[in-house]
């Protein structure tokens, strides 16, 4: 229903006058047309948006994976620069007909393609490792390789940058949590280039995840604090692409200490709380789903300990699904009055800023020193990569020596 229709039902059942009617469209015509697209926000516009660009970017993907080595480097950079003008046609057409989000998802497609030129471009050059040219990335593969993936994560920031300086698009967060993102897992491992062998292991896999994390995560709140929600016509939340990088990547870090964590997964309720917490604060659902997942991931590991070897163990479990939704549906209905109970600073309510409760240095002392673990780390993992050197050397000579054999031949065999 149009707002005249509405106007006019609220005519004919005595709500207004007519001349309330005229007045209210006169008030309507002064502060200019309606929008023609939908308000930003979690709603079936941004999702069908969203799912519209990641077919775009998953067809291509498709088709480069399909010709990856008949097309060559050549050919990748012809099909990516064709893409990238398409997308940026594509993002200019929607900016002039007045949809902004649905063009700012154009330009991030077309900034989220700037680490396949790049590649295209280090390996015409001759800089990309020969080796590994046409293989998927792993990261077992040699540090010369990170080191160029470092350069197409910088290109990738610049990149964004460049686009946000012209157009204030929230969307083009995303590509530049990703890339921080990945700096600081592939710096550690280009400096590998120095040393004979690779010098990242497990153990400091782990923490470059945490501090990759958390990098981000500082770097959102800055950027709330900063950065006003809601204001002007191209404003918005530049901060939420940020905190959701930031978030999904500390779970999985979470997820990679879980097995070595020991008595420190006993901490994750206090982090989940935390994070809920926040999410009053802040006014973001995004800290709120997050907490909610830590505690129930946390809440189905204990159940799984404490039940395993008993008969209540599938009883846990449906406990623990009923009790989630409960607390999803209780949570959608109470977190607005909630949030605003307990004063949350809502960027999008007169343009004022967020950020988490304290001082911002609070989450940059965080990063820190996740960083300053990583380096002290460093010894452990010489450490590890030695021993495991021996016990590979070891496995040879027991092999050779015929002192490992293989299962006895059942019977009827051989």
């Amino acid at each position: 229903m149009s707002p005249d229709d509405l106007l006019r039902l609220a005519v004919d059942r005595g709500l207004i006058t007519e001349a309330q009617r005229a007045s209210i469209l006169a008030l309507g015509a002064e502060s200019g047309p309606w929008p023609r697209e939908v308000p930003r926000g979690f709603n079936w516009v941004t999702v069908a948006y969203v799912l519209g660009a990641s077919l775009v970017v998953f067809a291509g993907g498709w088709f480069l994976a399909q010709r990856w080595l008949t097309l060559g480097p050549s050919g990748v950079l012809a099909i990516v620069l064709a893409y990238v003008v398409a997308a940026a046609l594509a993002s200019r057409w929607l900016r002039t007909h007045e949809f902004p989000e649905a063009a700012g998802i154009a330009a991030t497609v077309a900034v989220s393609l700037t680490p396949v030129a790049v590649w295209a471009l280090e390996s015409l050059t001759g800089w990309w490792p020969v080796e590994t040219w046409g293989q998927p990335y792993h990261p077992q593969f040699p540090a010369a390789e990170a080191s160029r993936w470092v350069v197409a994560e910088l290109a990738t920031i610049l990149a964004a940058l460049l686009v946000l300086r012209r157009r204030m698009y929230t969307a083009l967060g995303f590509p530049i949590a990703v890339a921080l993102f990945g700096l600081v897992n592939h710096v550690p491992r280009s400096l590998d280039v120095l040393s004979e062998e690779p010098l990242v292991t497990p153990v400091l896999e782990r923490w470059l995840l945490l501090s990759g994390a958390l990098l981000v995560c500082a770097v959102a709140d800055t950027v709330d604090r900063r950065v006003p929600r809601g204001t002007g016509s191209e404003a918005g939340d530049f901060a939420f692409p940020l905190w959701t990088v930031g978030l999904i990547a500390l779970g999985s870090a979470i997820l990679a200490f879980w097995p070595t964590a020991g008595l420190w997964r006993h901490g994750t309720p206090v982090l989940a709380l935390g994070a809920i917490a926040a999410a009053l604060v802040l006014g973001r659902r995004s800290h709120l789903v997050f907490g909610v997942l830590a505690l129930f991931m946390y809440l189905l590991w204990l159940a799984a300990e404490v039940f395993r070897s008993t008969a209540y163990f599938p009883v846990a479990l449906a406990g623990l699904g009923a009790l989630l939704l409960f607390a999803t549906v209780w949570l959608q209905r109470r977190f607005p009055s909630l949030a605003t109970r307990l004063g949350a600073r809502r960027g999008g309510t007169g343009g004022r800023r967020g950020g988490l409760p304290g001082t911002g240095l609070v989450p940059w002392v965080a990063a820190v020193g996740a960083l300053g673990i990583t380096a002290a780390s460093v010894p452990e993992a010489r450490e590890e990569r030695e021993d495991r050197a021996f016990q590979q050397r070891l496995h040879i000579l027991r092999l050779h020596s015929g002192s490992l054999r293989g299962p006895p031949a059942r019977a009827g065999e051989g």
